[in-house]
């Protein structure tokens, strides 16, 4: 009984494999290639029940990749191992997209910032921030994260901004962060953020392009609202040069 669930172990995966491989690769559910990932960390045992257990846990295949290593540990039969390969994974695609960015031109593509951030900081229950450096073909230069906030809140520092965007000859910059509670909508304190940066660059020469927010599912982007009545638009005002 033992040889023959070994048998038909050995070519269930040996199907998915083929699968994979195919034309077919795209249209695979997330439980088939979580499924065929799990079976490069846990080759002896059938890992469909864990491959669905870690859906059923984390709602989606990037919920299980931004799942934290405690979070990880509480699923029975994922050793260490398999937290190593789910963590290799993720790091590697913040890695592709770091990269991809730094060829696309991101003038008004505020879901490019977004879908970065996402990827970047979906793990996260703190806040953090990351600021993009562009240049005058509105190409990537350099992404910098000055640092972590507490759960609702991160200090952002308009003039070492504005230094920064100086030294590495940015012609425009885009400021992100996360909210970890799944809200994107922005707060007073990111209108002031978004209002001190463009004052700081203003003098500079140097485009405040947008402030993005993002969650696990979502994003808030300044520049796609700037039309918005309801709250001030300080990147628009910069657009037409009445920033005071």
């Amino acid at each position: 009984m033992n040889d023959m669930n070994r048998e038909d172990r050995l070519g269930h995966r040996r199907r998915l494999r083929e699968k994979f491989d195919s034309a077919e690769c795209d249209t695979l559910p997330d439980y088939e290639l979580l499924e065929l990932v799990l079976t490069y960390a846990i080759p002896r045992r059938d890992v469909k029940p864990l491959a669905k257990e870690l859906l059923a846990r984390f709602h989606s295949f990037p919920g299980v990749l931004d799942a934290s290593p405690e979070e990880l540990a509480t699923i029975p039969g994922l050793g260490q191992n398999t937290a190593t390969l789910l963590k290799l994974i993720r790091v590697a695609n913040v890695r592709y997209l770091t990269r991809k960015m730094e060829s696309l031109p991101l003038l008004n593509s505020p879901e490019h910032f977004a879908s970065y951030a996402r990827t970047r900081l979906g793990d996260k229950n703190y806040e953090v921030s990351l600021i993009f450096y562009l240049n005058n073909q509105n190409r990537l230069i350099y992404c910098d994260s000055p640092g972590t906030g507490s759960t609702d809140a991160v200090s952002v520092y308009p003039s070492e901004i504005a230094r920064k965007a100086l030294l590495c000859g940015a012609t425009s910059v885009v400021i992100c962060h996360n909210h970890p509670g799944g809200h994107c909508g922005p707060s007073q304190e990111d209108d002031a953020i978004t209002h001190s940066v463009t004052q700081a660059l203003l003098p500079l020469g140097i485009k405040m392009l947008d402030h993005v927010i993002v969650t696990r599912f979502g994003y808030y982007s300044y520049r796609a609202h700037e039309h918005n009545s309801n709250r001030i638009s300080y990147l628009s005002k910069l657009d037409e040069g009445e920033v005071e």
